[in-house]
Order: C-alpha cells, then structure tokens, then sequence
C-alpha cells in the first residue's frame, strides 16, 4: 500500500522529479510490505525503530484493498528504507499479503501498461484507495510486487542506504526476471557471480548464483539457486545495509528481537539475519 498511511495523515507532500526513461519515482518511495498480527504491531514498530532509527506516522484503521477489509497501518520512515506496516483485523482478501514491496510510481496507467509490455501479469487491476490508486503484478519466478500513486505526490529525502530487494529465483526464471524487470524498471546488471560463496544462503558446502542489479526501484539482489536453503533463508524480503552491523544487532536484541543467523562473511562484508517481534525476518549487512 506504500505511504498510505502518512497521506492520511497530512504530511506535507511536494512532487519529486523522476527519470524520464522509467516510470520509478526513487528508492526512498519504496515501502517494504510487513504483515504482523494486531497485537504484536506495538511491539514490532517499536523494535525496528529502536534498531534502524527513524519515526512512525500515528497507527490508523484504513481499507486498502478492493473488497471490504480492514487493517490498523502504520508508515515507518528511516535511514535504511521504509515499511508500511499492517496488522489486519478481518480476513486477508487474497491476493494481499504476498507482495513484497510498494514500489512508487509516476503514471499508474503508464506503469501498468509498461509492466505488461516487459512481461509482467496484472493479477489486481488497478483500484482507488482513500489517497491514491494501486494494483499488484508478477513477475517470472512469482516475484509479487504492489505499485502505488497518489493523487498528491509524496517527498521524502535520499536514504543513508536504500536497502536490497532480497528475490531468490531458481536458475529457470532467473534471465526471464533479469531481463523483464529491467526493461520495467530502467537500470542495469552491476554483477553476475556465477560461484558465490553458498555461505550467503546457508549452504557453506556450495556455491549459487548471486547478480545484482542497480533499478530506477532500487537495488535488487538476485539470489539463484537449487532451493535447497536451510530456515530463513528465502523468508527475508528485504536487506538492510547499516554502517556498523554489531551495534545495529545489539539495539535488535535489546528491543526484542532474535538473531536467526549470527554475522559471518558473504563475500562482500557480514551478513546476518534477525526476526523481530510479531515474526518479520530481515536480513542486515554492511562492507567490509
């Protein structure tokens, strides 16, 4: 649902500018998608604010979907990326909740016919929401993402560091994704390791694909492999670039949440995964 939660509340938006060859608007508009329980969002909010930094809008009741639904959300704005939060307090209308991000777009009819021309499935037209329009495609290898606008334009400054769109792929889908999502999304292929250490997916006893790209959207990091991965790994969506990786693990754990996976090298720096209270699992990491 991206900013809906601070466009119901009135921050003061003005429009930024985008680039022309893309229908993104920028990294720091794009939401990580988080669904925890409503008694646990208290205690979720508190514990990634007190890891990352950064400040909440005020929890609200909203319908965000096209069928009656309804879920308490909550923006959360920091350093290292955003997240709308959502604790649903009726049923989940499929397909809702799969989606991994929010991603900002200048045009939604533009973003949408786009999405189809690079190989994308619309599997929820587009639809109105209280501040703006939305709808959810797919991308090969079942990668669900949201697109979002608003009728007044949200502005945010550059993030420290905009996290990873963390997608694990098998080695079927992997160039049909590169390929499609690249020609949606504008950007480039900024590596291709055929052999990364498998140490970075649980699998110290193999190597996997590992291929970067650099989106009008964001990083995205592609992770391709047999799917043989150990628990979390595949269940964090989103990774977080921070400048020291300890202290960020130690405001964690003193705010209740659990290291899944302890620091160890990946090949371009630590890495570690952690779950916060109400169970989202992120993955955190910083260079060398």
């Amino acid at each position: 649902m991206g900013l809906l939660a601070a466009g119901l509340l009135g921050l003061c938006w003005t429009a930024p500018l985008a680039a022309a060859q893309t229908v993104a608007v920028g990294s720091q508009y794009d939401t990580t998608h988080i669904y925890v329980a409503p008694g646990d969002l208290d205690r979720f909010v508190a514990s990634f604010l007190a890891t990352f930094g950064g400040k909440s809008t005020p929890q609200a009741i909203v319908t965000v979907t096209p069928t009656p639904s309804e879920t308490l959300s909550q923006l959360l704005v920091t350093p290292y990326g955003l997240a709308s939060v959502f604790g649903y307090r009726t049923p989940i209308p499929y397909p809702f909740g799969a989606e991994r991000t929010g991603y900002l777009v200048r045009d939604m009819d533009e973003a949408v016919q786009a999405a189809r021309a690079a190989g994308a499935e619309v599997i929820v037209a587009p639809f109105r929401d209280p501040i703006g329009r939305d709808a959810i495609i797919v991308w090969p290898g079942g990668v669900t993402m949201q697109l979002y606008w608003h009728f007044k334009a949200p502005s945010y400054p550059p993030l420290t560091e905009a996290p990873e769109n963390r997608i694990y792929l098998s080695p079927d889908a992997a160039d049909a994704f590169t390929r499609d999502f690249l020609r949606f999304a504008g950007g480039h292929v900024v590596s291709d390791e055929q052999a990364a250490p498998g140490a970075a997916i649980g699998r110290p006893d193999a190597t996997f694909r590992r291929i970067r790209l650099a989106t009008g959207f964001g990083p995205q990091l592609l992770l391709v492999s047999d799917g043989h991965l150990p628990y979390p790994y595949g269940r964090e969506t989103t990774g977080y670039g921070v400048p020291n990786l300890a202290q960020t693990l130690t405001r964690a754990q003193a705010s209740g949440a659990t290291v899944l996976v302890a620091p160890h090298d990946v090949g371009t720096g630590q890495s570690a995964i952690i779950a916060f209270p109400g169970g989202y699992i992120a993955e955190i990491h910083s260079g060398p």
